[in-house]
């Protein structure tokens, strides 16, 4: 008896494993088979994912990118409003454009993306003005008056539009309202959805957060702090500046013009600490990093990942 029972065991068993692995080949088959145009969103998705990542890249590495001296890291590149391939600063409230295809210098330049570019189809992008290439001053104090269903946390969003629905006939490349649905023609409170209709909406949002950029942002003061914290430290008897006031002084005396210009030190510093004559630690306002530097170390570590 129990060798039967064993035996029907072992076959319900064989059975359940058989109708798993039936069910999951069923399963891809359908996604391998799936409308051409799921498959066509996916891979826009993806695409818009590679140019968040150059769009925070470009964000930490601005002033290498940038002659202007006051240049300094989080700015992103303005929209492309006139469809030229090339960013445009304007002066208004959204500044709602297409993505420009390269930004930087022409020598040094940054690829964003060139795929739908002449095919009328080329991403939609949009920045909040204090974050913008143009923008005055920057750094962790700074905000935006951007949002994304709701949450006002949001510093630029990239937009791939879908077919054209109904009451949209794309005469005009230029015009928001031709390609996108909702509040995301307008702006700045974007959407992912139709509030009340999903049929009237196949826009394709990706945004870039104000902590993601701030979380690249301060990496790259944190190696201009790192470096002057060195030269500091060579010049006055092998210690790094004692407190608050000596750091600032250190800063202003041998940082690049950008910190002073964006007030990452006279305004966004949160706390400056020497636990040690050959360690130090910083936090800015608005992020939960602390960046701790030792001077027998080229680079310093941080205690989170990101703001």
């Amino acid at each position: 008896m129990n060798l039967i029972r064993r035996q029907t065991g072992a076959v319900l068993l064989l059975f359940f494993i058989a109708l798993i692995l039936g069910s999951t080949a069923f399963f891809l088959a359908a996604i391998n088979s799936a409308n051409p145009q799921v498959r066509g969103n996916i891979a826009k998705l993806n695409e818009m994912l590679d140019v968040k990542e150059a769009l925070l890249a470009y964000a930490m590495t601005n002033p290498e990118y940038n002659v202007a001296p006051n240049n300094g890291p989080g700015r992103l590149p303005c929209s492309d409003t006139n469809n030229d391939a090339s960013m445009n600063c304007n002066g208004t409230a959204v500044g709602l454009g297409r993505l420009p295809e390269r930004v930087g210098q022409a020598s040094n330049p940054v690829l964003l993306s060139d795929r739908y570019a002449g095919l009328g189809q080329q991403y939609w992008y949009a920045v909040a003005p204090a974050f913008r290439q143009n923008s005055v001053s920057l750094n962790t104090l700074s905000t935006s008056n951007f949002s994304l269903d709701g949450t006002g946390t949001i510093a630029a969003v990239i937009i791939a539009p879908g077919l054209n629905i109904a009451g949209q006939t794309r005469s005009n490349v230029n015009l928001a309202s031709e390609y996108l649905e909702s509040n995301n023609a307008t702006g700045p409170n974007f959407l992912r959805s139709h509030p009340t209709d999903p049929s009237l909406f196949n826009d394709i949002v990706v945004s870039v957060s104000v902590a993601e950029v701030f979380t690249y942002a301060t990496l790259r003061v944190a190696q201009e702090i790192k470096r002057v914290l060195d030269i500091y430290y060579a010049a006055n008897g092998n210690t790094y500046p004692a407190d608050s006031a000596q750091f600032t002084t250190a800063m202003a005396a041998n940082g690049a013009a950008w910190v002073s210009a964006n007030s990452w030190i006279s305004a966004a510093l949160s706390a400056y600490s020497r636990p040690s004559t050959n360690t130090a630690t910083v936090q800015f306002s608005n992020c939960a990093i602390v960046f701790s530097f030792d001077q027998a170390q080229s680079g310093f570590t941080r205690s989170v990942r990101a703001c």
